[in-house]
């Protein structure tokens, strides 16, 4: 795991009780991706599905990315990632703010600055720390950036994806979870998975999309609907 303010260097000025003086380790890098079309979300494979008390299979639905290899840059981590799970690239998108996200809320807007070496992300979101051996960080960390896909996406070594149109994220986010059943009749949302999936299981977002889910929210509370962007890098 790597340390969060080497990886993205602009955190340093940032004077935030949930960062300030802390021990983060950064586990992963994701993105928020969309086309014209619609955004794009991982059906997570068979290992990380949760069989609840009631018997419920419960099944995750997530962002595009992955964990950062030893000594790899989270953006390069990040580009590999896509190229594997989607078969091309994106264009960076570069929001004004950063939405800092903590127990699924967001809790804060971060304005880092421009930085060409170190892109600014979506959103950052804070995981409480796994026990165990060694060192126990404050938090673990997964940055998110915001990208537009340069060419058509197709399943690659996914188990399943999931298309949203933008016309239906709101139907989509408006609850927590939804039997697979419902979503499937769900104007505006396509699935392309490996195989199918159990009859009479949920799905839910997970991790970066149960972020992206809370930020969403938020900004429908504000004064836009759509993440703001203000410039793309290459």
């Amino acid at each position: 795991m790597a340390d969060l303010f080497e990886a993205l260097p602009t955190l340093r000025r940032v004077s935030h009780p949930l960062l300030s003086g802390r021990n983060i380790r950064l586990i992963g890098v994701s993105a928020i991706l969309y086309d014209d079309e619609a955004y794009y979300f991982e059906v997570n494979k068979p290992r990380y599905w949760a069989r609840r008390p009631d018997g419920t299979l419960s099944i995750g639905i997530g962002g595009i990315g992955g964990r950062i290899e030893q000594g790899e840059k989270p953006l390069v981590c990040l580009r590999r990632e896509v190229e594997e799970e989607l078969r091309t690239g994106f264009r960076l998108q570069i929001p004004d703010r950063t939405a800092l996200i903590h127990r699924w809320e967001v809790v804060d807007w971060l304005r880092l600055g421009p930085s060409r070496k170190h892109p600014t992300p979506y959103f950052l979101n804070l995981l409480p720390p796994r026990l165990g051996g060694g060192e126990v960080p404050d938090y673990l960390a997964i940055l998110t950036f915001l990208g537009q896909l340069r060419g058509e996406p197709q399943r690659g070594d996914l188990f399943g994806l999931v298309a949203v149109e933008r016309s239906a994220l709101e139907t989509f986010f408006s609850q927590a979870e939804w039997p697979l059943e419902d979503v499937r009749a769900l104007p505006g949302v396509a699935f392309d998975l490996a195989e199918g999936l159990p009859t009479g299981c949920v799905l839910r977002p997970t991790l970066t999309a149960r972020a992206f889910r809370a930020l969403w929210l938020a900004e429908r509370r504000g004064p836009t609907t759509e993440p703001r962007r203000t410039q793309s890098f290459l």
